[in-house]
């Protein structure tokens, strides 16, 4: 069952999606601090959607998360995949 505990089978796409998002962002050159400060709000507010949208629309969500697995694995697979990326360009540049 998702959402239950900390890390889940779909830690793996969020943290995939994340990867992606801080792949762009390098290899964009946009100002990181900022990007990263953006993709964490983005991870946040989707996590404050998705709470009213469990209770609005039940029937969408078979398994709603636990508190742990929305308001801190999610935001930390952000911070992880995003910080690797630019970790990883920075290092592959150089």
């Amino acid at each position: 069952m998702t959402g239950v505990s900390l890390f889940d089978y779909w830690t793996l796409a969020h943290l995939g999606f994340w990867a992606f998002a801080g792949s762009t962002i390098a290899a964009l050159k946009w100002q990181r601090e900022l990007s990263l400060a953006g993709c964490m709000g983005l991870a946040l507010g989707w996590e404050i959607f998705e709470r009213f949208a469990e209770r609005g629309w039940p029937h969408l969500w078979e398994h709603p998360e636990s508190f742990v697995n929305a308001w801190i694995s999610d935001p930390l697979t952000c911070l992880v995949g995003v910080s690797l990326m630019f970790w990883g360009f920075d290092r592959w540049r150089s």
